[in-house]
């Protein structure tokens, strides 16, 4: 049996409800995060719950959140869903006219390919991509395209050809010794991994620069990776019919820096809330 936590409550998937008028579903009002579980704990739990909450008060929703109960929640819900490892979707709608707004809990395993990937250009770009908002038509409406042109994932892009966002990742091009990954004032989700990154590197002594890229611009000896909380740090072969090097060295110290810093959070949460 599926579980969830709705508003505090542990409760089968199919029984929990949210009103008809919930904003939520009349007006596609509200906001989400995901969060990857290691262990039954989540990773970057700050730095996600952070942006909930910037989102939140954007919004002007009456939805205070309490870091430890909901600490306490998603270590309960990854226990009785048996999703140690995996993901876990924090979802707060808007609420009625005039009620209060809901926080949803679930968790989920999911599996990506484990090999570079085949990306295909969509012309989109979302609204309001600094809050993670409940409104995904352009991320869903660009993966349905990937799928149509039996590629794995989609780059969004303007009428420039300049490179945003994945559908649900933030990108970097390797290029010259260094990165590149478009401006966090832009029409993109500024992620958590994506800042993560940018630190690391720029710790690193890699060299991290906010800037426009266009498709046509990319060069055989570029590299592009897709970054996401739960899919990690993913290499892409091919945009439509440009080939990418894999840059084997560069992603291999990235991913190495990242996973210290996601145990480093684990084990700090752990200590936080455990």
């Amino acid at each position: 049996m599926s579980v969830l936590i709705l508003n505090g409550v542990l409760t089968a998937a199919e029984e929990a409800t949210l009103p008809a008028t919930d904003r939520a579903l009349t007006h596609g009002l509200g906001l989400y995060e995901t969060l990857k579980l290691v262990a039954g704990v989540p990773v970057f739990f700050v730095e996600h719950v952070a942006r909930l909450v910037r989102g939140i008060e954007a919004l002007g929703l009456d939805k205070p959140i309490d870091r430890a109960e909901l600490a306490e929640q998603i270590c309960r819900l990854s226990e009785a869903s048996d999703v140690a490892d995996g993901a876990c979707r924090l979802l707060v709608t808007a609420g009625p006219p005039g009620g209060r707004p809901s926080l949803l809990v679930q968790t989920d395993k999911r599996t990506f390919p484990q090999r570079p990937l085949r990306l295909v250009t969509y012309l989109g770009v979302r609204v309001s991509a600094q809050y993670k908002a409940m409104t995904v038509m352009q991320s869903y409406l660009a993966q349905q395209a990937a799928r149509a042109a039996d590629a794995d994932d989609a780059l969004l892009v303007d009428a420039e050809g300049r490179i945003f966002e994945g559908a649900t990742s933030n990108v970097f091009v390797i290029r010259g010794g260094g990165l590149v990954t478009p401006p966090a004032e832009g029409d993109i989700l500024p992620g958590v991994l994506r800042a993560k990154v940018e630190e690391l590197s720029t710790a690193d002594g890699v060299p991290v620069v906010e800037a426009w890229v266009r498709v046509a611009d990319l060069r055989p000896d570029d590299g592009l990776l897709l970054t996401s909380s739960v899919r990690g740090i993913v290499p892409v072969e091919r945009v439509d019919d440009v080939g990418l090097r894999i840059h084997e060295q560069e992603l291999a110290r990235l991913r190495l820096l990242i996973g210290e810093a996601e145990a480093a959070s684990a084990a700090a949460f752990r200590v936080a809330y455990r």
